[in-house]
C-alpha cells in the first residue's frame, strides 16, 4: 500500500511538471486580481516609456511612430473612456464599452481598421528581429489579413520592418494536434528557424507573444499569434508591458513585479476556455517559454485539474482523474 501511495505521489509530481511546465518559479501564490496601466493620455506615463524606449535602444524614428498613432487613436475617441496616468482596476475591467468606442472610432476614421497588437509590437521590436532574406511567406487566409488591409494604407507602422519579416514573425504554424505545451513551444521554435527569424539579445527589452491553439477542422491544427506586447525593464527590475489591445481599442503600458503577474493578466484574459481539445495558450519571451508562466485557474483550459487549493488540491484532483485497480 505504502509503495503505491509513494507512487501515486510521484506520478502526481511529474504531472504538475509537464502541465505547468516552466511555472514552477511561480509560487503557490493567489492570482492576479488588480492591475496598474495607462493609456498613454498624460505626459508622465509618456515620459516614462519614452525614456524606457530610448534606454533599450529602439530608434527614435520607431518612438516617434509609436506616439504619433497613440495620439491619432486616443484623439479618436471620448477622454472619460481614458485613464489620466497610471490607474488601478480589476483585471478585466475597462473604462469603455468596446462596442462604442468601435462606432466612435469609425464614425471619424471610416473602413480604416487601425492598428493592433502584432503592428504595434512589430515597430517597436522591429530593431531586435531579424528574417532571414529568402523567408518568403504567403499570409493568403490567414489571421494577418486585416493587419494587412493596414499596411497596405499605412506601409510605415512596421516602423522599417518589412511585410515579409512581418509575415515571417506571425503567420500561423501547422502544428500536431496535442494539448502538450512543450510540444507546442518546440513547434514555435522550430519553425521560427525554418523561417530564418532570429532575436537579438537584450534585457531591457523583450518580445512576448500570447500562442493561441486552434483546430478549424478535423484534419488541422495550427498555432497563431493571438496577442502580443513589448516587455521592457527599468533599471530598478520594475517590468512594463506595452500592448494595442485591439484594433479599435486603446494602448495599453502595465507595470508588473515579475512576469508570473503578467502571466496572469495574459491569461486571465485569453485562457478561457472550458473542455475544449486544444491545448491552453502559452506564452513566449522571445524565442523561449516565458519564465513565470502559469495557466489560468479560474476557467481556463486546465481548470479543472488546478485547483485555488494548490499543490495539495492538484494532487487530490490528480487521484481523481487517474484509472482504478
Amino acid at each position: 500500500m505504502k509503495s503505491r501511495r509513494d507512487g501515486i505521489f510521484i506520478l502526481c509530481i511529474v504531472f504538475i511538471a509537464a502541465v505547468l511546465a516552466g511555472c514552477g518559479a511561480a509560487e503557490q501564490r493567489p492570482a492576479l486580481e488588480r492591475i496598474e496601466y495607462t493609456n498613454l493620455n498624460d505626459s508622465g506615463s509618456r515620459e516614462l516609456l519614452q525614456e524606457l524606449l530610448s534606454d533599450a535602444g529602439v530608434s527614435d524614428g520607431r518612438i516617434q511612430g509609436f506616439f504619433r498613432r497613440v495620439d491619432h487613436f486616443n484623439d479618436s475617441v471620448k477622454q472619460e473612456w481614458l485613464t489620466d496616468g497610471f490607474e488601478e482596476a480589476e483585471l478585466l475591467y475597462t473604462k469603455y464599452d468596446p462596442y462604442a468606442m468601435q462606432d466612435e472610432w469609425t464614425a471619424k476614421n471610416g473602413t480604416f481598421p487601425g492598428y493592433n497588437c502584432r503592428i504595434t509590437a512589430m515597430n517597436l521590436f522591429g530593431d531586435f528581429l531579424s528574417v532571414s532574406a529568402d523567408s518568403q511567406i504567403n499570409a493568403g487566409e490567414d489571421v494577418l489579413f486585416v493587419d494587412e488591409e493596414t499596411l497596405k494604407t499605412d506601409p510605415d507602422a512596421l516602423g522599417g520592418s518589412s511585410l515579409a519579416d512581418f509575415r515571417a514573425l506571425y503567420s500561423s504554424m501547422k502544428a500536431e494536434d496535442t494539448t502538450e505545451i512543450k510540444r507546442h513551444v518546440q513547434t514555435v521554435q522550430e519553425e521560427w528557424a525554418s523561417r530564418g527569424v532570429t532575436f537579438r539579445e537584450n534585457e531591457r527589452i523583450r518580445l512576448i507573444t500570447v500562442f493561441f491553439h486552434d483546430k478549424p477542422t478535423e484534419e488541422e491544427s495550427l498555432l497563431f499569434v493571438g496577442h502580443v506586447g513589448v516587455l521592457l525593464t527599468a533599471e530598478d527590475g520594475t517590468l512594463y508591458f506595452v500592448e494595442k489591445v485591439a484594433f479599435q481599442e486603446p494602448y495599453r503600458m502595465l507595470r508588473f513585479a515579475d512576469r508570473t503577474a503578467l502571466s496572469d493578466y495574459l491569461m486571465g484574459k485569453y485562457d478561457t476556455s472550458w473542455g475544449q481539445d486544444t491545448a491552453s495558450p502559452f506564452i513566449m519571451e522571445n524565442d523561449k517559454f516565458m519564465d513565470g508562466w502559469r495557466p489560468n485557474t479560474d476557467g481556463g483550459a486546465y481548470a479543472d485539474l488546478v485547483p485555488s487549493g494548490g499543490v495539495d488540491e492538484y494532487c487530490k484532483s490528480f487521484r481523481k482523474h487517474q484509472p482504478k485497480g
